[in-house]
């Protein structure tokens, strides 16, 4: 077996996976909490940044694929909130992993609403940086539960109290990879 990690610079999304996360994003757009509406836009707004965060999904789930890792992708209905975008075995306990997607040159954080964090909390988080132009994915780093409440760094842009992480803070896939992901390779 071949323990070697693939990482490319970016993810091209193939069109299956972009129609995948469009299909998703018009279902879910009603059901969509008003919260996550950090933006002008209603429900249009909604359905774009939910089609915007599920291509960054898309592009983790390529990277699981091209690396033999097993795993559980989300299929929870749209109208409830997920428990996971991605759900990894390591040594018989479940990692939550989330994908978080940005989509600006000049969006140097990763953000996790406290709520979300508080009711819902992942294991890991993995920042992901959507062109939008290309519908390209790169894969920017980690950080698990633990170092974001280590940091314990709350900031309120006038939407909520969120976590924050800034890219300095964020560990390489490829730790992600050699602490956790290795261990769900395919047989």
């Amino acid at each position: 077996m071949n323990n070697t990690m693939i990482l490319y610079n970016s993810y091209q999304i193939p069109q299956h996976l972009i129609d995948e996360a469009y299909e998703y994003a018009v279902l879910s757009r009603r059901y969509t909490s008003n919260r996550h509406d950090f933006h002008a836009g209603g429900l249009d707004n909604k359905q774009k940044k939910m089609f915007e965060g599920k291509l960054g999904e898309k592009g983790f789930k390529m990277f699981l694929l091209d690396n033999s890792i097993e795993f559980i992708e989300d299929h929870s209905s749209y109208e409830e909130r997920d428990e996971y975008d991605f759900l990894v075995s390591v040594d018989g306990y479940d990692v939550k992993i989330d994908v978080k997607t940005r989509t600006e040159a000049f969006h140097v954080r990763t953000l996790e609403m406290v709520e979300q964090a508080q009711s819902h909390p992942k294991d890991i988080y993995v920042s992901a940086r959507l062109f939008r132009d290309t519908n390209t994915v790169k894969l920017l780093g980690w950080f698990s539960y633990d170092d974001m409440m280590r940091v314990n760094r709350i900031e309120n842009q006038g939407y909520l109290d969120n976590y924050v992480m800034f890219d300095s803070e964020l560990r390489p896939m490829s730790q992600l990879y050699d602490t956790y992901l290795i261990k769900c390779k395919k047989q």
